[in-house]
């Protein structure tokens, strides 16, 4: 067939007819953000569950019971839309032998196959995606594009009979839970699943979002989360907590009707797009379906990099109010342990700051954040106005010439004195307020800080983790400490 007559079926395939759209973990090189991704995204309540019942059977070949559970929303393994970039004007994608199936996502036409790298773009008349050959498809501006690598994601190659057959794409989970064999590069990065492009209310700008079945997610989070070479124990750990947020995350996001579940960045949890490290691989295949719940709900496990001997709690790092109670879960609470995150490079750490570039950092955060810190005009003190139950400091007054105070949060003075501002030197390594945990001496010209840990501080420490999986202890040894009286079940 001659390319042009190639071209004209191709268009032709690709015209929908009416198709319509109806529209956190803090990481060092390793933690969890519980920054709203959006203005979108906003937390809600959570539901009850029924009663669980023992399973009577151990996980992954490690020793002890995971009773059964039962979740709101929950039957079956879940499927993740992660938000790999949002408001972008173009895209490069390519897949499996550089080949990639593209349609209007649900619709029922087959889809195409293109040869990467296809860029997709939005012009004044809807979606234009070019692929390495020249062929054009264009799509209504409504339309959910969505992409699938050349092998595995569109289901059986052929019908009952024997004969060809190419699904439609993305029209029932069970085509996205068969896409681990089949990857799709998006701006040279590698992702399995589907991946869908949704315009924007702009409409010159989309995201781009990839859907994949949650425990294919996982893979893509712990993996770049703990360092290559650290104990089994301490990975199943932390799959266990990185599937807990996910679940709960992707819960909230969905009650409120947004477009994607999570992030892909340190505003919910960093994702990669894959297993680079087998062990990560196989701690996530081991605790499959396994969660922390408290009362009935899952538990919103929130994990940072290095406690530093004091862990923060929730209620003192986060709003409390009607849609974010999950921040008042008992085991969230920041309770005195012990801890084995000594070997970490920021266990201890002292930082030092010019004054008067730190107001100005103050003033900043408090002209975005709308906190009355934004009328500081310098700095006499910074003092501890109170303390948490392992003695971790969750209050600061930060007192200015004439006694005026301001009262800001532990993870307040942690955001404002790393704030970017223009004409001044960006944050490094050496500047960051790592942490919460600090003592605050201002004398001269400098504020000096010196503080313990490294994130956040609520739930899992990493460096801890490590450290108790290296004296032995199992994953539910591990997560117990961090989050006492939450219960372990396996959902799915």
């Amino acid at each position: 067939m001659p390319a042009a007559t190639g071209l004209l079926v191709l268009l032709a395939a690709f015209m929908p007819a009416g198709c319509q759209s109806d529209n956190p973990f803090d990481l060092s090189s390793s933690s969890a953000s519980t920054t709203p991704a959006s203005g979108t995204k906003r937390p809600v309540g959570g539901g009850t569950t029924a009663s669980p019942t023992p399973s009577g059977a151990g996980v992954g070949g490690v020793g002890g019971d995971i009773v059964r559970g039962v979740l709101p929303g929950v039957a079956g393994e879940p499927e993740m839309r992660v938000r790999l970039a949002a408001s972008s004007s173009r895209v490069l994608l390519s897949g499996t032998n550089r080949m990639v199936w593209v349609a209007p996502l649900g619709a029922p036409r087959q889809p195409a196959r293109m040869q990467g790298p296809v860029a997709a773009r939005t012009t004044a008349s809807g979606w234009e995606l070019t692929d390495a050959a020249g062929l054009i498809a264009r799509f209504d501006r409504g339309a959910i594009v969505a992409i699938a690598g050349e092998e595995g994601v569109l289901g059986p190659a052929t019908t009952e009979g024997g004969s060809p057959r190419t699904p439609a794409l993305g029209r029932t989970p069970s085509a996205v839970a068969a896409t681990s064999a089949a990857r799709v590069t998006v701006d040279g990065k590698s992702y399995a699943g589907l991946i869908t492009l949704v315009g924007r209310s702009d409409g010159t700008t989309f995201d781009v979002i990839n859907r994949l079945p949650l425990e294919e997610y996982l893979k893509g989070v712990v993996s770049p989360e703990m360092f290559s070479g650290w104990p089994l124990a301490a990975y199943q750990a932390q799959a266990v907590a990185a599937r807990s947020y996910a679940i709960s995350e992707r819960t909230r996001s969905r009650a409120l009707g947004a477009g994607f579940d999570v992030e892909s960045d340190v505003r919910d949890q960093a994702y990669k797009g894959g297993a680079e490290n087998p062990i990560a691989a196989r701690a996530v295949t081991d605790t499959r379906g396994v969660v922390l719940t408290w009362n009935g709900d899952v538990l919103r496990a929130y994990y940072s990099s290095t406690c530093g001997g004091r862990p923060a709690a929730a209620r003192d790092t986060w709003p409390t109010g009607p849609t974010m109670a999950f921040n008042l879960a008992g085991p969230l609470q920041g309770q005195a342990r012990d801890h084995a995150c000594q070997a970490a490079s920021y266990y201890r750490w002292t930082v030092v700051r010019p004054r008067a570039e730190l107001t100005e950092r103050m003033r900043a955060f408090g002209r975005e954040a709308g906190h009355p810190i934004k009328a500081i005009t310098g700095i006499e003190s910074i003092r501890p106005a109170g303390v948490n139950a392992a003695g971790r400091t969750n209050r600061f007054l930060v007192v200015q010439a004439g006694g005026q105070s301001f009262t800001l949060t532990g993870e307040e003075l942690r955001r404002a004195a790393n704030t970017e501002i223009p004409g001044r030197t960006p944050i490094t390594a050496a500047t960051r307020l790592h942490s919460s945990d600090t003592e605050v001496v201002v004398g001269g010209t400098n504020v000096t800080f010196s503080g313990r840990g490294f994130g956040h501080g609520v739930g899992l420490c990493q460096w801890c983790a490590k450290g108790f999986a290296d004296r032995g202890e199992s994953f539910a040894a591990v997560l117990a400490r961090f989050y006492p009286g939450a219960r372990l079940e396996r959902v799915y």
